[in-house]
C-alpha cells in the first residue's frame, strides 16, 4: 500500500520539513528590518540522515524538524543578526528541494493511478 511504502513516508516528512523551512526563511527575511530579532534555522537533514541509518538499517521514515535561533553569527549593530543575501539563497535551494520532491510525490502517484487503470481494462 502507498502509505506504507518507506520511500512515501519518508518523502512526507521531507516535504514537512521543507515547509517548515520554507515558513522560518521568510520570518526571517520579514525581520531583517526588526532591531534584536535573531535568525532561526531549521534542522532537518541530519535527523533524516540519523533516521533512516537508525533502528537496525530498517530506519525510521517519520521524524520532527527542529527550530533553532541562530546566535552564531555576528549582529549589526541593532542586534539583528539577518543575512538577507543567505536567507535568500537558502530560499531559493529549499524551494527547489520541495519542488523535486512534490514532482517526485506526483509520479508515484501517477504510476499508481496507471497501475490502477490498466487493472480495470
Amino acid at each position: 500500500m502507498l502509505y506504507n511504502n518507506i520511500e512515501f513516508k519518508a518523502m512526507q516528512s521531507s516535504l514537512d520539513a521543507l515547509w517548515m523551512k520554507q515558513r522560518v526563511i521568510s520570518d526571517n527575511i520579514s525581520n531583517y528590518e526588526t532591531p534584536g530579532y535573531k535568525a532561526k534555522t531549521v534542522t532537518f537533514q541530519n535527523v533524516l540522515s540519523d533516521a533512516v541509518r537508525s533502528e537496525g538499517g530498517k530506519g525510521k521514515y517519520h521524524f520532527q524538524a527542529t527550530v533553532d535561533a541562530n546566535s552564531d553569527t555576528s549582529s549589526r549593530p541593532d542586534g539583528n543578526n539577518v543575512n538577507m543575501e543567505k536567507e535568500t539563497i537558502e530560499l531559493w535551494k529549499t524551494y527547489a528541494q520541495y519542488s523535486y520532491l512534490s514532482q517526485k510525490m506526483t509520479g508515484q502517484f501517477k504510476n499508481i493511478r496507471y497501475v490502477i487503470n490498466q487493472a480495470m481494462k
